[in-house]
């Protein structure tokens, strides 16, 4: 897990510099460069979506991507803290043996497209 604490600004670029180096393969066509989710106070999901790279970098700046409200004010870095993390970079992969073989084999790409749902559902918990 990888704690960012800079601006919108500056997780946008990682994330395009990120995504020009990905192929088709990995990203598809579309243009969402995120996966957003808003959880209940039990934990369970009720919204989720995909972030532009617009909204990524006002979600980052604290600006709530469905409503376009304002989530509050980040904590400022200071003599004993580095600030708010503004988010928690977590990546779910496979080995690349995996991702040739689910290149080759469309029943291998679906079954390891739903591992990697399980996955983020654990994550979330």
């Amino acid at each position: 897990m990888i704690l960012f604490h800079g601006s919108g600004a500056a997780a946008r670029r990682y994330i395009e510099a990120d995504r020009s180096r990905a192929d088709e393969y990995y990203l598809g066509a579309d243009d969402a460069v995120a996966e957003y989710s808003t959880l209940d106070s039990r934990g369970e999901v009720t919204a989720a979506r995909s972030l532009t790279a617009d909204e990524y970098e006002g979600w980052v700046d604290w600006t709530e991507p469905i409503t376009g409200e304002s989530m509050g004010t980040p904590r400022e870095p200071g003599e004993r803290s580095k600030g708010s993390p503004l988010f928690t970079e977590m990546t779910i992969n496979a080995a690349k043996s995996l991702s040739v073989a689910a290149a080759l084999h469309p029943e291998v790409s679906e079954a390891l497209d739903q591992a990697q749902q399980d996955a983020l559902v654990e994550i979330r918990r």
